[in-house]
C-alpha cells in the first residue's frame, strides 16, 4: 500500500459518532475502517463527477450559459441522479 497518513477528526458530534458506530457494526468493521471505506467511496465519486464537472464547465464557457441556467441544469441533473433515474 505504500506510505499512509494519519488523519485526526475533532469535534465529531456524539449523534454522528453513534451513527458511524452503528454502521460500522452492521458492516463488521471498526469505526476507523468504516470511515475509511466511506472516504474511499466519496473520493471515487468525486473523481468521477470531477471529470463530468470540468466538461460541463467547459461547455458552459463555450455556449456562454448564464449562471442561472447552469444552476438550473445542475439542479436538474442532481435531482435525476438522486431519483435513481
Amino acid at each position: 500500500m505504500g506510505s499512509v497518513a494519519t488523519l485526526y477528526v475533532r469535534n465529531v458530534p456524539s449523534e454522528l459518532y453513534a451513527e458511524l458506530k452503528l454502521w460500522a457494526g452492521r458492516s463488521g468493521r471498526s469505526v476507523n475502517a468504516e470511515v475509511l471505506a466511506m472516504l474511499e467511496r466519496e473520493v471515487e465519486q468525486r473523481r468521477e463527477r470531477g471529470d463530468w464537472l470540468e466538461g460541463f464547465l467547459d461547455f458552459r464557457r463555450r455556449v456562454k450559459l448564464s449562471s442561472e441556467a447552469a444552476d438550473l441544469a445542475i439542479a436538474s441533473i442532481r435531482a435525476h441522479r438522486d431519483a435513481g433515474l
